[in-house]
């Protein structure tokens, strides 16, 4: 039996998805439950600022879905990058919803999370180390 995800919104998924048209938000609905809800690791696994996250981007324009798994960010200890507020809810089969957009998102993301891309790979340096 295939396994099930829970699928959850950060605020700024509803920033990004709100001025969607309907055609927009009933393709963007069927991606995330259809294909990123059944099998959320088929697609591509984002690195460096961005670690951590995940990309969706066959739609039928050039924009693009970012989300995480939670048991892919416990399990890579990426807690301090995604910084969900409530990640010990979570289950690890829970899906969490990022941003909708074209590919500024990137740049987006890698500006907010550079400080704390930093501070993992310091951790991860000293944890080498010893």
């Amino acid at each position: 039996m295939p396994r099930t995800f829970k699928l959850r919104q950060k605020e700024s998924w509803d920033d990004t998805t709100q001025n969607l048209s309907g055609k927009m938000k009933r393709i963007v609905k069927d991606k995330v439950e259809n294909h990123i809800g059944v099998s959320p690791y088929k697609e591509e696994c984002l690195h460096y600022e961005v670690e951590g996250l995940w990309s969706y981007n066959k739609l039928e324009t050039d924009s693009r879905i970012i989300y995480a798994i939670c048991e892919d960010c416990r399990k890579r200890e990426l807690t301090i990058m995604n910084a969900c507020q409530d990640c010990e809810e979570m289950t690890d089969n829970t899906i969490i919803l990022w941003v909708f957009g074209g590919h500024e998102v990137y740049k987006n993301l890698k500006r907010t999370r550079k400080k704390a891309w930093k501070k993992l790979v310091k951790q991860r340096r000293r944890k080498r180390r010893n």
